[in-house]
């Protein structure tokens, strides 16, 4: 599942990297822009996801992401996800600080860092 948080309307980025993960043989849904809480919730429950995705180009809503970070804690349903992260303005101190598995600069890192997270979710899942 992957969006832009609420309050931002750049989706470039987060486009390619919806496609390259496509291409890389992953399924995805893509929410569009301006995600509240709820859309991201709602698409986890229905999809049944592994990760999600968040996207934002703007510094005003960044901190979004971690609102819903906080939703999923507050759920006790935040270790069900791989959280991946990513936006101009955004590095690796800000996706540690909310909370998030990972920061990717760029779609082609998304990919990677996805392919890496699943491999180990799934070994551990194979080990357990």
């Amino acid at each position: 599942v992957i969006g832009t948080v609420k309050g931002d309307i750049h989706d470039i980025g987060k486009n390619l990297v919806s496609m390259m993960m496509e291409g890389a043989g992953f399924e995805v849904v893509d929410l569009g822009i301006n995600n509240a809480v709820e859309a991201y919730l709602e698409a986890l429950d229905a999809e049944e996801a592994d990760i999600l995705g968040m996207s934002a180009l703007l510094t005003t809503t960044m901190p979004y992401m971690k609102v819903v970070i906080d939703s999923l804690i507050e759920q006790d349903r935040r270790d069900d996800y791989i959280i991946l992260v990513g936006g101009a303005p955004l590095n690796d101190e800000f996706g540690k600080a909310i909370g998030a598995d990972a920061y990717c600069r760029d779609a082609a890192v998304a990919v990677e860092t996805a392919k890496e997270f699943m491999a180990r979710k799934h070994n551990q899942m194979a080990a357990g």
